[in-house]
Parts: C-alpha cells; sequence; structure tokens
C-alpha cells in the first residue's frame, strides 16, 4: 500500500521542489527530451513556480525557446541554473493528460516551441 500525505505535507514538498529549481545565481531550465537527445532548454522564470492545492504550477507561461534537433518529444526534465536535474520522467503531449501541454510535439531544427501549461502534481 501506498504511503499517503496530507495537503500541508504535500504542498511543503513541493514548495521544496520550487526551492531546489531556485537555488543559485540563474533560472533553472526544462530540459525537453526526444527520441534523440535534447530537444530544447526552455529557461524558467524566478520564482519558477507556485503551489496549491497540492499542484505545482510553473510561471510565466506559455514560456518558449528555438529546437536544437528535429525529433518526437517525449518527456521533459527540470534543472536548476546549475543543470543538476531536480525532476524527472514528467510527460509531454497536446492535452491535459500530460504533466507539460505542448501543442506540437513532432519539431524541426530551430522551430520555437511553447509551453501552454507545465504542472507536477504532488503526491
Amino acid at each position: 500500500m501506498p504511503i499517503l500525505y496530507n495537503q500541508t505535507t504535500i504542498n511543503g514538498r513541493l514548495n521544496v521542489v520550487v526551492s531546489n529549481i531556485d537555488a543559485g545565481a540563474g533560472v533553472g531550465q526544462m530540459r525537453i527530451l526526444g527520441t534523440l537527445g535534447t530537444v530544447a532548454l526552455i529557461p524558467l522564470q524566478k520564482p519558477s513556480g507556485t503551489v496549491s492545492g497540492g499542484i505545482l504550477t510553473f510561471s510565466g507561461l506559455p514560456l518558449g525557446s528555438a529546437t536544437l534537433i528535429s525529433d518526437s518529444v517525449v518527456g521533459a526534465d527540470i534543472e536548476d541554473s546549475t543543470g543538476l536535474v531536480v525532476a524527472s520522467g514528467l510527460t509531454v503531449g497536446p492535452s491535459s493528460a500530460f504533466d507539460i501541454i505542448m501543442p506540437v510535439t513532432t519539431v524541426l531544427t530551430g522551430q520555437i516551441i511553447s509551453l501552454v501549461l507545465a504542472t507536477i502534481t504532488g503526491e
């Protein structure tokens, strides 16, 4: 049976995630991953997000960046300003069934991509 946390504890854990992303002098980033490697690096805002109701919602959306390679997007990691991975395994797709909502998930090199909504739901 999985461990269940109350809302206050879940929010506290997610606030630590925000603090870890925002640690350091620079901003954190979202690394958009494809089948061939890194598709794009999207700089996050500082503070990177807010927490309410057990959900971390990233700030300043939509955020965008030019793609580095042509590929199909399959996931995302979130890093602090030094490149240390704070959270990994986020799903990316065109609907609210995904952690990161991107209207287009097959991209060409140099294409501008946008994050429409990005959240992490606490457990």
